[in-house]
């Protein structure tokens, strides 16, 4: 009798044994994917790239429009000629229409835009490497603006295409 006590003693050891490994590894393998990479997070280095059929392209000005650079010679008047494309997210988690959203905010998008480049001096947008660096600043501004009051913390805008870019 004594033996068969023992038997079930360790029947049951071995049951939730096997239990617990079997949730375990259902964390393991359902809890992964529980936080995806998206295309917002400049700090990862695994940064997802979105498909086309993600995203919507528009343009932010009709045509091409000039602005005026931060002078620092008086007689001088520099300038630089944008045609401007975002490409954003057609669903965000927490926004009905991000389509809705861009063409509601459309002014105050242009409205970045224009004062962005008016900080900015000929010599800095001449830089080879600045033109990256203004669409990596202008998308976080637009995403920071778009976002303020959303609950959301996914970004709307995904990049900027600069089609023209002229400066004088």
């Amino acid at each position: 009798m004594e033996s068969r006590g023992s038997f079930i003693i360790l029947i049951s050891i071995v049951a939730v044994l096997s239990l617990t490994l079997a949730l375990l590894a259902g964390y393991v393998w359902l809890g992964q994917n529980s936080n995806p990479v998206s295309a917002k997070d400049p700090h990862n280095q695994n940064v997802r790239i979105p498909s086309e059929k993600e995203l919507i392209k528009e343009k932010l000005f009709d045509e091409k429009t000039a602005f005026n650079l931060k002078s620092e010679d008086s007689g001088k008047a520099s300038v630089i000629v944008v045609s401007v494309e975002l490409s954003y997210f057609k669903k965000v988690k927490g926004i009905k229409n991000t389509t809705a959203k861009i063409e509601a905010n459309k002014g105050k998008l242009q409205e970045i835009v224009g004062t962005y480049f008016q900080k900015l001096t000929v010599d800095d947008v001449a830089d080879v490497e600045f033109k990256e660096k203004a669409r990596e600043e202008l998308t976080a501004l637009m995403n920071e603006f778009l976002l303020s009051n959303e609950n959301s913390k996914e970004n709307i805008i995904y990049t900027i295409v600069f089609e023209q870019w002229f400066y004088q």
